[in-house]
């Protein structure tokens, strides 16, 4: 018995169109702390603003791996308006494939909690 598969081009264009961005195939093949590394470099660039060296840093960022198969970015964030900024955070993070949590220790102190896969 002889089978033929027969692939049709629009078979072929979802084929291609389902194809993993260079971003996630990068995540694939790098350890999760390499991948939270490269992604707290990431948002030390975006949130540049609220680091600045010689001051009280705004945002601060952990990256807790007491847990080798799942470390943690933990961007601390420590001021007024600390719900609003981590809320650009956490998008920022989820933009960028992270699953995140929060932790709000008070009303200027909020923790996102980022993970990768």
């Amino acid at each position: 018995m002889e089978v033929v598969l027969k692939v049709t081009s629009r078979f072929l264009h979802a084929l291609a169109m389902a194809q993993p961005s260079k971003a996630e195939i990068q995540s694939m093949t790098k350890e999760p702390i390499e991948v939270l590394d490269d992604l707290a470099n990431q948002v030390a660039d975006e949130f540049e603003a609220y680091r600045q060296p010689d001051e009280f840093k705004d945002v601060s960022l952990v990256i807790e791996n007491s847990d080798e198969e799942h470390p943690t970015l933990i961007v601390h964030v420590d001021r007024e308006d600390a719900e609003s900024l981590a809320d650009r955070i956490d998008e920022f993070l989820r933009e960028h494939g992270a699953r995140t949590e929060r932790e709000r220790h008070s009303a200027t102190d909020v923790r996102v909690l980022a993970t990768v896969d």
